[in-house]
């Protein structure tokens, strides 16, 4: 078996199926990352969202670059909305309803920055931007939850509409944006906000869903070796193939045509088969007499 395997053809599917196994590797090794990242993601909603909010003055140092596990942390802050600044991001769903996400520019401690303010559903369509209650005026003092922004999606919409809630997106329309970026999901504030007849709906809890990630990792990694126990039973089954008698690969060339088994020995009256002893040699049947026609005498 050693001989095949080492054609062309089976070092070939061998290659493959080592390649195939590396790349089930790599592939399960990203889905472990993803677990890993959502299990973290998960510890800071479990962690943070129901504690007691805490100055947003006491991150300062951190906005810049906010761990993952400070996501989700309880925060108050006490300043002034930008009136007739709000920015809706589109393609957001709550309760399976399509619409926009209220982002508004907060001004706080010197810095701005952009609060999450609820949801609102869709237009018409998505080209038309709808209509949202305004913030409240004055100062006003948020409760909410302080997360990192939303990576950039490139997309080049009408103003003031945002594909995420991207503050290098955002600064283009508002620069005077902190640098920082983060953005505050609202929980409360006070004074709340007048009801009008576009009320905006606060963000539900965050899913704590761990997702299918660890198990998708451990299914790419059990069909690491498949490849190579596909062509190791491939490679056998060709093997056995190759031996079986009948096959000139054998040197076994099975019965003759006069039902004698040539150099493999005899065949009794009852179709049995007699083992040629070692070292002897392996009787054959005499040859039969030409039989002679009458009309060739004749013709002789």
């Amino acid at each position: 078996m050693l001989r095949l395997w080492l054609t062309r053809r089976w070092i070939v599917a061998t290659l493959v199926a080592v390649a195939f196994g590396v790349a089930c590797y790599h592939l399960g090794l990203w889905q472990w990352h993803r677990h890993v990242e959502q299990q973290t993601k998960v510890t800071a909603i479990a962690t943070n969202y129901d504690s007691a909010p805490r100055p947003l003055s006491d991150l300062a140092g951190r906005l810049a670059d906010l761990p993952a596990e400070r996501q989700w942390t309880r925060v108050t802050l006490t300043g002034t909305y930008a009136e007739g600044s709000d920015l809706l991001v589109r393609n957001r769903t709550l309760d399976d309803n399509p619409g926009f996400e209220v982002v508004t520019p907060f001004t706080t401690d010197g810095r701005t920055l952009l609060v999450d303010r609820g949801w609102v559903p869709s237009g018409e369509d998505a080209a038309v931007t709808p209509v949202a209650d305004p913030p409240p005026s004055g100062s006003v003092e948020v409760t909410g939850w302080v997360r990192t922004a939303e990576p950039s999606l490139g997309r080049d919409l009408p103003a003031p509409q945002l594909a995420s809630v991207s503050v290098q997106d955002a600064r283009r329309l508002v620069p005077a944006l902190d640098t920082a970026d983060v953005y505050v999901v609202l929980g409360s504030q006070q004074p709340p906000a007048a009801v009008g007849s576009h009320p905006l709906q606060l963000l539900p809890r965050p899913t704590e869903d761990l997702g299918p990630h660890q198990a998708y990792a451990y299914q790419w990694w059990l069909f690491m070796p498949g490849g190579l126990v596909f062509v190791v039973l491939a490679l056998r089954r060709e093997a056995a193939a190759a031996a079986e008698p009948g096959d000139p690969a054998s040197g076994d060339v099975g019965p003759t045509d006069d039902g004698g088994l040539g150099p493999t020995g005899d065949q009794t009256g009852d179709g049995r088969r007699t083992p040629v002893a070692a070292g002897a040699t392996p009787r054959t049947r005499p040859a039969k007499p030409k039989k002679v026609r009458i009309w060739d005498e004749e013709d002789g």
